[in-house]
């Protein structure tokens, strides 16, 4: 029930917004072909995703985005059933449970859930989870190479397969009794550096160049802005907080390591995890602004291995026999299972508010690219989201127009005039400068 109501109610939220920023560029610039598969979009290899999004493309157009919501809110359902799957081997169903709601309305991960591009993001984050449950246990040759397969593909779907390997590869090398299953991990790997080594080293420096002084220098402060992003928003206390809980969170770690006490080696892995993720990422993306460790894209699945781990702290403990004892930690699970529902779902529909002002300017920039441009603007030279108004025209008449919206017409309000004044006046700047 829970997954048919969190379906129904991302679908809802999600009428009314179209087409934004990089699936113009799917869009404009990409094709189903081997050429589109293999080359580097921005640094992400996106060649399973790119194929999937022509292929719905060519499907559906652009006069819904309904049904590209619907694969989005589909395979965020996938992930948070594989969540619940991983969850209840750690902690039994009822933590488990309460771990797969929070997620199922995770706002903190709301471009995850708003914005059809993510979709690779998704998938990556999928078949990393389906290996990490076939490598659960005592895996047989079978289930390793179906775990490298998936590995490997995510590698293909988006830069998440990365960290998604990291992950699973930290989970087996702290277990012992799974080291047989290391050497697969190499696969994955090998595929995703004999990529970059031939075509992705061409694109990782599309927003810096990561191997210099300074980009190793913004690491430590991205790393724990991320942290705090990763177990403030599983909380429900926000980034800040999230920076003090993490730090409690690691001083008793290492309190337990010290007096030789049993630690899960899930909780160590995915923790590793998250300073893995937000390290790489802050060597290509620390410089972007202020505060982009706390991206939504990228709380999404800190926040994942956030819960995962503690989830594996908290372990299969039954509940304490005497009566007040028993009681303080229902309350303490129920409080905290509130705080960051209530934290999630407040932060989902402000998420919302975003992207219904990225699909007004998205509707007001198509509506001046269809029409008469301003006098004397060259449609060849001036651009409209990242496209000469001629290839977005283009673009256009091959998939249709996203102004209205087939599916929810009722949830698209009229294009703002004076946002359509704003894309022309942007547009007579442009022609000024060239």
């Amino acid at each position: 029930m829970t997954v048919v109501a969190a379906f129904l109610a991302l679908l809802w939220l999600g009428r009314g917004l179209t087409f934004f920023a990089d699936e113009w560029a799917v869009m404009a610039d990409r094709t189903i072909s081997l050429d589109s598969f293999i080359q580097p979009f921005n640094e992400h290899w996106l060649g399973v995703e790119i194929v999937l999004y022509r292929v719905m493309l060519q499907a559906f157009g652009l006069g819904s985005y309904m049904p590209y919501l619907a694969v989005l809110a589909a395979l965020h359902l996938v992930v948070v059933l594989e969540v619940y799957a991983v969850a209840r081997r750690s902690s039994g169903p009822w933590i488990a449970a309460m771990a797969a709601v929070v997620l199922a309305f995770f706002g903190s991960g709301f471009e995850n859930l708003y914005w059809s591009m993510q979709m690779g993001f998704l998938i990556s984050i999928g078949l990393g989870l389906g290996a990490v449950l076939l490598l659960d246990g005592h895996p047989t040759t079978t289930r390793i190479v179906v775990a490298t397969a998936l590995l490997s593909v995510g590698m293909m779907t988006s830069g998440f397969g990365i960290f998604m390997l990291v992950f699973v590869g930290l989970d087996l090398l702290l277990d012992r009794s799974r080291w047989r299953a290391v050497p697969a991990m190499f696969v994955p790997g090998l595929v995703y550096v004999t990529w970059y080594v031939t075509y992705g080293r061409s694109g990782v420096a599309t927003a810096r160049d990561p191997f210099t002084l300074d980009a190793v220098l913004s690491v430590p402060k991205f790393v724990l802005e991320g942290v705090g992003t990763a177990f403030g928003s599983v909380l429900g206390v926000g980034p800040l907080l999230g920076i003090v809980a993490s730090a409690i969170l690691a001083t008793a770690l290492i309190v337990q390591v010290v007096r030789r006490r049993p630690v899960s080696t899930r909780t160590l892995a995915a923790f590793g995890a998250i300073v893995v993720q937000y390290a790489i990422l802050g060597l290509i993306r620390a410089q972007l602004f202020e505060g982009a460790a706390e991206y939504s894209r990228y709380a999404y699945l800190s926040g994942i291995f956030a819960m995962l781990g503690l989830v594996a702290l908290v372990g299969p403990r039954p509940l304490p026999v005497e009566p007040r004892r028993r009681m303080a930690a229902v309350a303490g699970l129920v409080g905290l299972f509130t705080l960051a529902l209530v934290w999630n779902g407040w932060v989902l529909l402000a998420g919302r508010g975003i992207f219904e002002d990225r699909a007004a300017y998205t509707r007001a920039a198509v509506t001046v690219a269809l029409g008469d441009l301003p006098p004397g603007v060259d449609p060849d030279r001036v651009m409209l989201m990242d496209r000469t108004v001629t290839r977005l025209r283009e673009v256009l008449a091959e998939f249709g127009s996203p102004v209205q919206d087939s599916l929810a017409g009722d949830a698209v309000p009229p294009v703002d005039p004076a946002l359509v004044e704003r894309v022309r006046q942007d547009l007579l700047a442009q022609q000024a400068g060239l």
